[in-house]
This record gives structure tokens, sequence and C-alpha cells, in this order.
């Protein structure tokens, strides 16, 4: 066998090996993903929830499970869409930062209320706070 067979066989063999350590790489990665996505999606994933209270509320209140980034606002696209003249595409967002949730206001033009409040800055919530976006009202309730 000459020398360029034989390099030619170890060139191959090294990019085999690279492609087989890039598919074993991915799905790994991939595994993982789908892994934190069902975790995340589970029941026990679940840290509390938000009822909308309000005028217009009926025994079976609207319900929505707190994840570690809520949006609330008009746009449909928000976790909570708000069906308000006077809420913004999207008005503000619930974080779960180092333990504790916080209430931002994104920059809406009627502005955002804690507690009949409007708040400034981002804020830290507390279990059986009430939200304030246009005529609605979001109480949060926190598993601890």
């Amino acid at each position: 066998m000459s020398i360029e067979t034989t390099i030619f066989i170890l060139r191959l063999l090294a990019g085999l090996s690279l492609v087989g350590f890039l598919l074993t790489l991915f799905s790994v990665i991939w595994r993982n993903l789908n892994q934190l996505e069902r975790s995340a999606a589970s029941p026990s994933a679940q840290h509390g929830y938000l009822i909308r209270e309000g005028p217009e509320q009926t025994d079976n209140a609207e319900r929505w499970a707190l994840r570690p980034i809520v949006t609330l606002g008009r746009a449909g696209g928000n976790a909570i869409v708000v069906n308000d003249d006077f809420a913004s595409a999207e008005h503000a967002r619930i974080i779960l930062e180092r333990g504790k949730w916080w209430l931002e206001d994104r920059q809406s033009r009627n502005g955002t209320r804690l507690n009949d409040d409007q708040i400034k800055h981002r804020t830290i919530l507390a279990d059986g706070d009430v939200i304030g976006i246009g005529n609605y009202r979001y109480r949060i309730h926190i598993h601890p």
C-alpha cells in the first residue's frame, strides 16, 4: 500500500470520527433540550398562577400558570393576552429571577399598576399582589 493511500485512509477515518462526534454531541444536546421543555411544561414545574379579577368575572375565572417569564399585553404572542384598549401590545412582564418574582412595565403608554400604585421601576411581587393593566386586574398566587 502506497503512502498516498495510507494518508487518504487516515484522513477518511479522521473525517468520519469528527462527523460521528458531532452527531453524538447534537444528539445529547437535542435530548437535554427536550427534557428541559418537558419539565417546564409539567404541572410540577408551575410556580403559582395568576387569576383575572374584575367586573365581568364569572365563577370560572381565567387562570394562568406562572412560568419563569410571563408576558402580558394586547398582542397575540403574549402568554396572557389583555383585550383592553388601554393595554399596549407588549405591556408588562413577570420574571422569576434568583428566587424572586419581579414585575416590570415594558414602557407601556398607560403604565402598569401594582396594588393600585403605578410602578416606575422593576418591582418585587408578593403572594396576593394585584397587577393592574388597563381595566383588568390579575391576582398573583405564588407557590413557595
